[in-house]
């Protein structure tokens, strides 16, 4: 950069100075200035050169302008060489030196004066301007940043630079933005005309920081100025690639290699775009297309990333070791070179190859990663670990290190180093990825082992620490199962109904959902969920999984049929012939109960001979003891009371886990009731209900009823209708809604010379109780002498369909009409059937 002509302070003082003294008084005009200095002459004769010099260059007289700016350098120079301090020499020769772009010697001759005088711009300008343009950035960066603080006019470069240095070198999208800016509102109008490449710059930076809406506005706007710039249009893909629209972006750049087909950048970016997306053999295309254009390491680097991608890592070997002939010492292809050996099984020469660029003073991070990663993959972990532990001291402040040793631990089983090295690297970067992906791995592998070594507490801890670093449905699923092995099933149906919304979520999520949802005591969600994973199960062996969990459910729903049908073809599955072991028995007995319950004894005797023959654990386990239970109450059914006895004295002492300390009474209370040993039966049930179970009150209510029931029967058969009255009123008062027992006692109310009321009981419940219309047709016939009323209410009794005295009631009918010539018309009503019962009680 050419620099105008400024004259020093000094002279401008000392002239000020002089110019006074012949405007002043007669005393003041007898001061002198001092007499200048060799160095201070000889600046000023080179100010005087470079003031020709700038005239000559903008006169167009370049030659001249040469010439003069030389002689104005040599002047500097002995100005310097006679006062090497000299601020105003050191100044002068950096300006002249810039405009010859003679760049070393002004980094070289003003270092030394600039470390004296640091806050000097006049040193800190060229000398900053001199070092970057060596690319000694390291040393050029903090002399321009405090030329940039001052913001000075004439000093506009040094914006530009910085802008550079941050979006090309350093990567660093606030500062490359803050000084571009900087930059467009310093700059003359005059130069407007260049703000495309400020706008491309500015485009750059809005990318490093993660902004493409602004970025694809900058390059829109460095578009204006060159709108077929390949720069520009490759930051346009860019800003398509940040968006995740990477077909768009492919298009540009296929655009870009037609119009511009000399340009290799367009062809190089292509590659690797297409190489990411695994379209090898366009990807090969646009390798081959570089490397015609010239040999170059970028060309001969793709080409040697596709062949490692095709799978054939010899050929791949050899452009890398190309781009190391034309380019000695670079990493990249170093590390790559290592790579394609280890994948020709040439381990011990990848090893050999980057220890020997590690010693040749290649001393970089990624080099020694690599070589760590390479001696890991040939399975020398010490020497991985060693390697890796110098990355780590090397990059103290970067996670690198501590997820490399961590993979190191991985590939050896040490979980609990594993999980230590990849919680360091989280707390230098907490959002590390890959820190986060694999410390969830090694936590799930120590819980593996925690919970196959009955620590399932801590293997839960670990888990749940997983899948807060992991949230994948794979993680659920493993959080899920532990949680359902601990009994915690109502957190794991939490975990699982996160886990299934998740993506590639499959059929095995929504089978640990089932299983999670039936632990938690709601089988018929767990029914949906396992329903849902059948759709998704991918072969047999799956369904058969997921069937015997539906059998789990359909049994605690009362489906127990359905269960069984399931459970007695399990499939070739492991899991579901082991569900199937563990459960067809307990689905037999639970069928079994359910057959007792209806009084089907024998139905419920075949059920647990089969349970018995499915494997129930033998007589002393608490499985074998229930179905011994089940076998004397069915045996107790068939009337069998003897055998039933001695099976429960045997099964219930002492108490089974599964029972209430008060299920020997109840028993014995059931089985004397079956015996019609009623007062017995109710000294053993009394005994039961002292300390009344909640789970037990609906079941010993309805033995309670049943033997007022049973005893009013009794009484009622006997004739004694006062007993047979308080009994029925005393299964009423548990029952009162009861038609039946309602019915019961209008019967011994009719016997009882309560003749009305009983009627109109019985009109009352006729339609419900059956046995109603039957008893008003015999009051109509024996006490009432209504003959036809009699026939029509034998009439609609056979009709109701659950007429038990059909054949005796249809005589009487046909006896009442042919004695008494009553035609064989319609009824005058037709009740309803109904499925009530009640005891066959007629007056």
């Amino acid at each position: 950069m050419r620099r105008s002509f400024r004259p020093s302070v000094r002279r401008l003082a000392a002239a000020l100075v002089l110019a006074h003294s012949l405007a002043g008084t007669g005393a003041l005009a007898q001061y002198r200035p001092p007499p200048m200095t060799e160095s201070q002459r000889l600046a000023r004769e080179g100010e005087a050169a470079q003031v020709d010099a700038s005239a000559a260059a903008t006169s167009g007289d370049k030659k001249r302008a040469d010439a003069k700016y030389r002689k104005a350098l040599e002047l500097f120079e002995k100005a310097l060489a006679a006062e090497p301090g000299s601020v105003q020499a050191a100044a002068g020769l950096g300006a002249v030196g810039l405009a010859l772009q003679d760049y070393t010697r002004v980094a070289e001759r003003l270092t030394p004066v600039y470390a004296a005088n640091p806050d000097s711009l006049e040193l800190a300008y060229p000398l900053g301007i001199s070092l970057f343009k060596l690319r000694r950035y390291e040393e050029a960066v903090p002399v321009l940043q405090k030329v940039t603080v001052a913001n000075q006019p004439e000093h506009l470069l040094v914006h530009y630079y910085l802008g550079n240095y941050y979006a090309l070198i350093a990567m660093d999208g606030e500062a490359t933005v803050a000084e571009l800016q900087a930059y467009l509102a310093q700059r003359p109008d005059k130069v407007a005309a260049n703000d495309y490449q400020i706008h491309e710059l500015l485009g750059r930076g809005h990318l490093l920081k993660g902004d493409p809406a602004a970025a694809r506005l900058s390059f829109q706007r460095a578009q204006v100025g060159r709108a077929e710039s390949v720069s520009i249009q490759m930051g346009l893909g860019a800003v398509l690639e940040m968006e995740g629209k990477m077909a768009e972006a492919m298009a540009l750049l296929e655009g870009l290699t037609t119009r511009f087909p000399q340009v290799p950048e367009p062809k190089e970016r292509l590659g690797r775009l297409l190489l990411d997306s695994r379209e090898l053999p366009r990807a090969e295309v646009q390798a081959l297309a570089q490397l015609k254009l010239g040999s170059t390491p970028a060309a001969h680097m793709l080409m040697g990333d596709v062949r490692m991608a095709q799978g054939r890592p010899a050929e791949a070997e050899t452009e890398f070791r190309k781009v190391l002939d034309l380019a000695p010492g670079d990493v990249g292809a170093q590390i790559s070179v290592g790579m394609a050996l280890q994948k020709q099984g040439r381990n011990e020469e990848a090893i050999s190859f980057l220890e020997g660029a590690v010693q040749s003073g290649a001393d970089s991070l990624e080099l020694w990663a690599t070589l760590g990663s390479v001696n890991r993959r040939a399975g020398r972990y010490a020497r991985a670990v060693e390697v890796h532990r110098r990355v780590a001291e090397m990059a103290p402040k970067q996670a690198l290190g501590h997820v490399l040793l961590g993979a190191d631990h991985f590939a050896t089983g040490q979980w609990d180093l594993t999980i230590d090295d990849y919680t360091q690297a989280l707390k230098l970067e907490p959002e590390h990825a890959g820190a986060k992906k694999w410390l969830a791995r090694a936590l799930a592998h120590r819980a593996r082992d925690r919970a196959g070594n009955g620590r399932l507490d801590d293997a839960v801890r670990d888990l749940r620490r997983a899948f807060d670093l992991e949230r994948s449905s794979a993680m659920a699923r493993r959080l899920g199962a532990a949680l359902i092995q601990q009994g915690s099933h109502a957190e794991a149906r939490k975990v699982m109904e996160q886990g299934i919304q998740l993506p590639e979520a499959a059929w095995r999520e929504h089978l640990v959902l089932g299983y999670a949802r039936l632990g938690a005591g709601a089988p018929k969600e767990a029914l949906e969920a396992f329903a849902q994973a059948e759709k998704m199960a991918p072969d047999v062996a799956a369904i058969s999984d997921v069937s015997a969990g539906s059998a789990l459910a359909e049994m605690e729903l009362g489906q127990v049929d359905a269960a069984l049908k399931r459970l007695t073809d399990p499939g070739t599955s492991k899991r579901a012939l082991e569900v199937t072991r563990a459960n067809l028995s307990r689905a037999y007995l639970r069928r079994a109960f359910s057959r007792l319950e209806a009084g089907d004894g024998a139905g419920a005797r075949q059920d647990v001979e089969s349970a018995e023959r499915a494997g129930v654990g033998g007589n002393s386990s608490d499985l074998g003891r229930l179905s011994g239970f089940a076998k004397a109450l069915a045996q107790t059914e068939e009337g069998r009371f003897a055998d039933a006895n001695t099976l429960l004295k045997r099964v219930l002492s002492p108490t089974p886990s599964w029972a209430r300390p008060n299920i020997r009474q109840l028993a014995d209370a059931y089985v004397l009731y079956r015996r019609d040993m009623l007062p017995q039966s109710r000294k053993f049930l009394t005994a039961a209900i002292k300390r009344p179970i909640p789970e037990q009150s609906q079941w010993t209510s309805a033995l309670t009823s049943a033997l007022h029931r049973r005893e009013a029967e009794r009484a009622y058969a006997s004739g004694n209708m006062k007993a047979a009255e308080k009994a029925l009123k005393a299964a009423l008062a548990l029952a009162p809604d009861s038609a039946a027992l309602q019915h019961n006692l209008a019967c011994v109310a009719y016997r009882g010379g309560k003749s009305a009321d009983a009627v109109a009981t019985w009109r009352k419940l006729e339609g419900t109780v059956p046995q109603a219309t039957l008893n008003l047709g015999i009051d109509a016939q024996e006490r009432r002498r209504s003959m036809g009323e009699a026939v029509d209410a034998y009439r609609r009794y056979l009709a109701s369909g659950t007429a038990s005295r059909a054949a005796t009631v249809r005589e009487w009918k046909d006896r009442l009409q042919m004695l008494y010539g009553i035609s064989d018309s319609a009824p005058t009503s037709n009740p309803e059937p109904s499925s009530a019962t009640a005891s066959d009680t007629t007056p």
